[in-house]
């Protein structure tokens, strides 16, 4: 008997409960559906924005070089339409090299310059200011190739980090503070790289 004293206690209790709150529960678990539909709308227009920015980069990788215009423009596509995914990024590097490697140096470093700057991923702007300052090096602009090798903020550049300064120090005739990078930078990949051999000999031909 006590026992159906107290359930209808709590279940009047819970009635007017609802009687007196149910507008404000109906209003929050419909605030909730919202957020739930809202934020799940949102993670698969973002899903669709990543899977089509992916097949334009794929597209991109496989052009050959000879069709730099077209590359050109999904890149543009990709830096205008997806600059949130790490596919803009990792384009307008790829176009940069690109340039470079067609001989198209003011091209190449502003497409590096872009890349380096605005590019998602950390290891891709590193990569862009390695690229960058080697194509600075190729047009002989040695004071810039320093300021974007020394802009390379990746751990795991380090050790190109310091080949590339030793390689700029030596293009500028300083040839102590060259010495001085490629031993840095034989103490990153020795015993773990092949280029560890190059770097050695480097330092060998600097002497004693």
């Amino acid at each position: 008997m006590a026992v159906d004293i107290d359930d209808n206690e709590q279940n009047e209790k819970l009635r007017d409960i609802w009687t007196n709150y149910k507008n404000f529960i109906l209003i929050g678990l419909g605030f909730l559906l919202a957020l739930y539909f809202g934020f799940t709308f949102l993670a698969n227009q973002e899903t669709k924005r990543n899977e089509v920015a992916s097949q334009l980069y794929q597209e991109i990788l496989i052009e050959k070089i000879e069709n730099l215009e077209n590359i050109q423009l999904k890149t543009n596509s990709l830096k205008k339409d997806h600059l949130a995914t790490p596919y803009a990024g990792r384009a307008s590097l790829h176009l940069g090299q690109l340039f470079a490697k067609s001989n198209k140096y003011e091209e190449s470093i502003n497409e590096l310059k872009w890349a380096s700057d605005k590019a998602k991923e950390v290891s891709i702007q590193s990569l862009a200011r390695y690229t960058l300052a080697l194509t600075y090096i190729a047009t002989k602009d040695y004071k810039n190739a320093k300021i974007a090798a020394e802009s390379i903020a990746s751990n795991g550049f380090n050790a190109l980090k310091m080949d590339l300064m030793g390689d700029i120090y030596l293009l500028e005739g300083n040839v102590d503070k060259a010495k001085e990078a490629f031993i840095t930078a034989l103490e990153f990949y020795k015993d773990k790289n092949e280029l560890a051999q190059v770097i050695q000999t480097k330092i060998d031909a600097l002497g004693k």
